[in-house]
């Protein structure tokens, strides 16, 4: 409830989205179903919205800057650093038709809609395509490898997972989801063989 100096950031890829936009939308739609919830609780129906896309637009943008204490982060102005993203709001027909667009890039846009980024004045994407020249050459092969290599290792070790966390707090199970009929919840061998994938 207090956002004052809190932003959204990116940082636990192998859990969550690696994209910025991913992550406000989730935590936009969170803090609106905790908030909703008590309402609902007390079987009544909201009648406010209880944050807005803006809240959760600068959180992912200009509270960045704030929360390192940078005044000179997601602003326009002199003297600022020149870091801008733009969107094509004319090429996706999600943007398309949205008279807010800060509502249409927050509940809407993905990172396929990005048209340009400027990081410290020089343009390092633009009309949709990344201009690091040389960067990526042999990226994709050295990735998957070096992930295959993690992956295997994980599938081998199959770590024990402790009754306690680091800091001492039991380690509980949580419930889970079961969205498949008859027999099995979605995870190991049974939704395998209903699936017919491996």
């Amino acid at each position: 409830m207090i956002q004052d100096q809190a932003s959204i950031g990116v940082d636990t890829h192998f859990t969550f989205s690696s994209d910025i936009l991913t992550q406000t939308r989730m935590w936009l739609q969170t803090a609106r179903r905790r908030l909703y919830s008590e309402v609902l609780e007390r079987w009544e129906i909201p009648g406010n919205n209880p944050m807005s896309v803006n809240q959760a637009f600068l959180m992912a943008t200009r509270h960045g800057g704030l929360a390192l204490r940078r005044d000179d982060l997601g602003i326009i102005a002199p003297g600022a650093k020149a870091d801008l993203v733009l969107w094509n709001t004319k090429g996706s027909p999600s943007l398309l038709g949205w008279n807010d667009p800060v509502a249409a890039i927050v509940l809407h846009a993905s990172v396929g809609d990005v048209e340009a980024v400027l990081v410290d004045g020089k343009w390092v994407k633009k009309k949709g395509r990344l201009l690091a020249k040389g960067y990526y050459d042999g990226f994709e092969e050295r990735f998957l490898k070096s992930a295959r290599r993690i992956q295997d290792k994980l599938i081998q070790t199959r770590p024990e997972i402790p009754d306690t966390w680091l800091n001492g707090l039991p380690i509980g199970k949580a419930s889970t989801v079961d969205s498949l009929r008859g027999n099995g919840n979605g995870y190991g061998e049974t939704f395998l063989a209903v699936n017919g994938t491996q």
